[in-house]
């Protein structure tokens, strides 16, 4: 079964450059027909995985091309059925992924389950790495585009190093099709191979003020 190591690395790179922001949950995906195709998330759930329509302050962010944050100085009295993160959670940071001036490929969301309030310095750290996660999301985006959504899941959990037997819980499919798509997905993905790892380039380094 093919595996794809881009995508593993650079999940890994990213997620150690949002250690540097407080949260508990983040997707990163692009756009695709008008919504958002996950690419890379901080967890495998169906809600990861799959394509979900832009919110009124994401399609803003996207825009406007750049950052937005949702800072809620209360808790929502009524959240929404199934309590969804986006909608529900007290702090959402959206940074749109594109080159400075041009028409952002993707968007960074992330989210604070706990009551926090992201700063100016936050924000500004998101947008540089909107800038950075750029040339990563537009080498991505091509060969991703060629996938149906069955397809894109896979791709995602083949990511994660899932095996055949675990790719086929997750998608609650037999194993030996899960074995065809994996193989499937990962003839069609290795165009990409390690030059995805390439273009992504250093993360911003972000310092930490000093506490006398």
């Amino acid at each position: 079964m093919g595996q794809l190591p881009d995508l593993q690395e650079a999940r890994r790179r990213l997620g150690l450059a949002l250690e540097a922001l407080c949260h508990d949950r983040w997707v990163l995906a692009y756009l695709r027909g008008g919504l958002l195709q996950p690419i890379a998330a901080s967890g495998i759930a169906t809600s990861y995985l799959q394509s979900r329509p832009l919110m009124p302050l994401s399609r803003r962010a996207l825009y406007e091309k750049r950052p937005l944050v949702v800072n809620s100085v209360i808790e929502n009295p009524n959240p929404s059925n199934g309590y969804d993160w986006e909608l529900d959670w007290p702090a959402i940071l959206y940074a749109p992924v594109g080159a400075i001036g041009h028409r952002p490929v993707g968007l960074l969301t992330v989210g604070c389950r706990r009551d926090h309030w992201y700063t100016e310095a936050d924000i500004d750290y998101a947008g540089s790495l909107g800038v950075t996660l750029a040339p990563m999301v537009e080498a991505l985006r091509r060969p991703l585009g060629r996938l149906n959504q069955t397809e894109n899941e896979i791709a995602q959990l083949l990511s994660y190093g899932l095996s055949e037997a675990e790719i086929a819980k997750a998608m609650k499919i037999p194993e030996r099709r899960a074995r065809v798509l994996a193989d499937e997905v990962a003839r069609k993905l290795r165009i990409v191979s390690l030059e995805v790892v390439l273009s992504f380039p250093e993360i911003p380094v972000r310092r930490r003020e000093l506490r006398l």
